[in-house]
């Protein structure tokens, strides 16, 4: 889908994965409107200089929380599309503020959506969900036995084992506050479309990297300490669960190029 000439709001643009949707859009003649954090400019802009589009897009402050400053954005915008990125993404900082989470993630969704449809637009919205909201994957009948023992309760039950590979039809078993924020997201993502008629898609992307990462994610805690001691910093590296198996896609292939084509086909769950 060509998506020149047209307006998008991006939340969080100026993140990891929000300046990289930013450049193709703004690369492919959208005009581009970024939604940031107040006071968060600063801290994030180098994403934005990184991608040499720091002068490129409109940068609209404003706060998920408060849907006032969301009906703002809209406004500015007019949107035809609503890229919907911004979110507390990191799985151990929700653990030490599951609340935090849950008002950014889900009450900040809801405002959104709920924005939208106070205003009257009309937007395609993007929900950026995520891997973690399949959570407990039964990979074997003695993981399975064991899962019990420790869960007492597998909630959905599996149809049949192993879950793998995992499809869009694997039960959502999540696993820490955010999958479960993420969870959320999906679902009311998918009760707008069919309570209010409203254009959602939402996707699940999996583990997804580049240039730009945050640090306290795993690929970036690898690389900085393979520099450091290629660098003599360091004379051994420490990582945590090494059983741990996970695919991995460059940022580009998951977001980039599905999100601005917006081929169903190419998306993982679309409404």
């Amino acid at each position: 889908m060509n998506l020149k000439d047209k307006n998008v709001l991006i939340t969080g643009a100026n993140g990891f994965v929000g300046s990289y949707l930013a450049e193709e859009l703004i690369n492919n003649g959208s005009n581009v409107h970024g939604l940031i954090q107040r006071g968060t400019g600063d801290l994030y802009s180098k994403n934005l200089t990184d991608h040499g589009i720091e002068n490129d897009l409109k940068l609209i402050e404003g706060d998920l929380t408060d849907i006032t400053s969301l009906a703002n954005a809209l406004d500015e915008s007019e949107p035809d599309y609503v890229f919907h990125l911004a979110a507390q993404s990191f799985v151990p900082a929700s653990f030490q503020n599951p609340l935090g989470t849950q008002m950014i993630n889900c009450i900040g969704t809801a405002n959104l959506l709920d924005a939208i449809r106070v205003k009257d637009y009309n937007p395609k919205i993007v929900f950026a969900g995520s891997s973690e909201e399949y959570g407990l994957i039964i990979t074997s009948k003695e993981q399975y036995e064991i899962a019990k023992t420790n869960y007492k309760i597998i909630f959905p039950e599996p149809e049949e084992i192993p879950e793998l590979p995992i499809t869009e039809t694997n039960p959502l078993r999540p696993m820490s506050p955010y999958a479960t924020s993420k969870v959320y997201g999906d679902f009311i993502m998918r009760n707008y479309f069919d309570s209010f008629g409203m254009n959602t898609v939402v996707s699940r992307a999996f583990n997804h990297e580049g240039a730009g990462r945050g640090m306290m994610f795993v690929t970036s805690v690898i690389t900085s300490q393979i520099a450091k001691i290629k660098s003599g910093q360091l004379d051994h590296m420490k990582i945590g669960n090494l059983n741990s198996f996970k695919d991995w896609s460059h940022v580009t292939d998951v977001i980039i190029r599905p999100y601005s084509s917006l081929d169903p086909a190419k998306i993982i769950l679309g409404l």
